[in-house]
């Protein structure tokens, strides 16, 4: 028994030290790093000399080398770039590069033929206590192999996962950034009428026509705007420094950024969840994790478990999809509500600049009517970006990545 024990501890001790750990699909990585979340932070990656691809030269036109090399961002670049020059996805790359030249299957293989040795110890027991002990001892072990078994397979797939949700993530963060300059291009036009409230306010007050609670209340205003614009300023600096991190610029690169598409609307009456169902499922990240893991399951109990780890990948595939439909339809209802009141409020400037022309308003009237249509136009702009991500995220979802829960 006491050998038997010795065999039971080599043989954890190699699996902890050789085996890659079985690490849970990445199914909320998207949600770790939403775009509210806009600190990008590398965890746990190796050192590798991120000023190089690890893509040959060949695998490209030199065109197209050149388009990843200049120092441009443009959206429809993004997905190479996170491929070519992300932290974590060239730490990945180099891992499995590594990885997938070792016979994972002789490691288990040798596992198994200690856990046989040990049934065959347990077949010739001379007492009861000692077969009990052993059978115990080899369902375990069995337990044990099932669990930390990873395959190369298995691991390309989580490192295939864990790119397409950086991906997304870039997105969002991209759409992020455009967003924040239309917000700042908003706050400060706000500021301007503020501060022309202000001095009207304070003219008001020489006439008699005011009091000085009116003047501080209205400078108040004018402090409270600035305030908000240097906060909204340090967010865009935020995006701006993590979203350069992530694909490969230094943080303090100042690289030309394009706009953003626009959404194209055109698509969200030919979407279908119901009938994108089949290929969602066959792309998903998990249910190919769970699937590929049940071919190298012996132990009866992890058997049934990722069964049920399979089927509720499924069920979340599925409803994550059919979320990410609804999440469109509602932007996309969001957008057409935002460009009627856009509609209305240029209606409206359209007669204040007749009513002004004719003396019949002040300018301060004028310039009110004026802040309204740019609010509504910067709010066309956000429901826009809101729309782009969310038939972003609906692609993400037929392509295999749970986007919700």
């Amino acid at each position: 028994m006491k050998n038997i024990t010795k065999k039971i501890t080599r043989i954890s001790t190699v699996l902890t030290a050789s085996i890659l750990s079985a690490a849970l699909p990445l199914t909320a990585l998207a949600a770790q790093n939403s775009p509210d979340d806009n600190t990008y932070q590398p965890k746990d990656v190796q050192t590798v000399d991120y000023k190089k691809s690890l893509t040959p030269e060949f695998a490209y036109s030199a065109e197209k080398w050149a388009t990843l090399r200049d120092n441009i961002m443009e959206y429809g670049e993004l997905a190479d770039l996170i491929h070519e020059y992300n932290p974590t996805v060239l730490s990945n790359r180099s891992t499995y590069k590594d990885q997938k030249n070792k016979n994972l299957n002789d490691i288990y293989d040798d596992y198994m033929k200690d856990i046989d040795d040990i049934w065959d110890q347990a077949d010739n027991a001379d007492n009861d206590v000692t077969w009990a002990s052993l059978r115990y001892s080899a369902g375990l072990l069995t337990k044990q192999a099932d669990n930390n078994y990873e395959d190369a397979e298995m691991e390309k797939i989580q490192y295939d996962q864990q790119e397409a949700a950086l991906v997304y993530q870039a997105q969002q963060m991209m759409v992020s950034l455009q967003q924040a300059e239309d917000n700042i291009k908003n706050l400060e036009n706000t500021k301007a009428l503020l501060q022309s409230q202000y001095e009207f306010t304070r003219a008001q007050a020489a006439a008699g026509m005011a009091t000085q609670i009116d003047v501080l209340t209205a400078q108040k205003s004018v402090q409270d705007q600035d305030t908000a614009i240097l906060a909204a300023q340090k967010n865009k600096e935020n995006v701006h420094r993590n979203l350069c991190l992530m694909l490969g610029w230094d943080a303090d690169a100042q690289p030309e950024i394009l706009a953003v598409p626009e959404p194209d609307m055109s698509r969200i009456d030919t979407l279908n969840p119901d009938g994108d169902a089949e290929a969602a499922l066959a792309n998903n990240y998990d249910v190919r994790y769970y699937e590929k893991k049940a071919g190298n399951l012996s132990s009866q109990d992890l058997i049934e478990s990722n069964q049920a780890s399979i089927q509720n990948a499924k069920d979340t595939a599925v409803r994550s999809l059919k979320t990410q439909y609804n999440t469109v339809l509602t932007a996309r209802d969001a957008l057409n509500a935002a460009q009627s009141q856009l509609a209305a409020e240029q209606s409206k400037l359209n007669k204040a600049s007749a009513s002004l022309a004719a003396g019949q308003i002040t300018n301060l009237e004028y310039q009110t009517t004026l802040n309204a249509v740019m609010t509504a136009e910067s709010d066309v702009n956000t429901k826009k970006l809101q729309l782009l991500v969310a038939l972003e995220g609906y692609d993400w979802n037929v392509k295999g990545l749970t986007t919700s829960n």
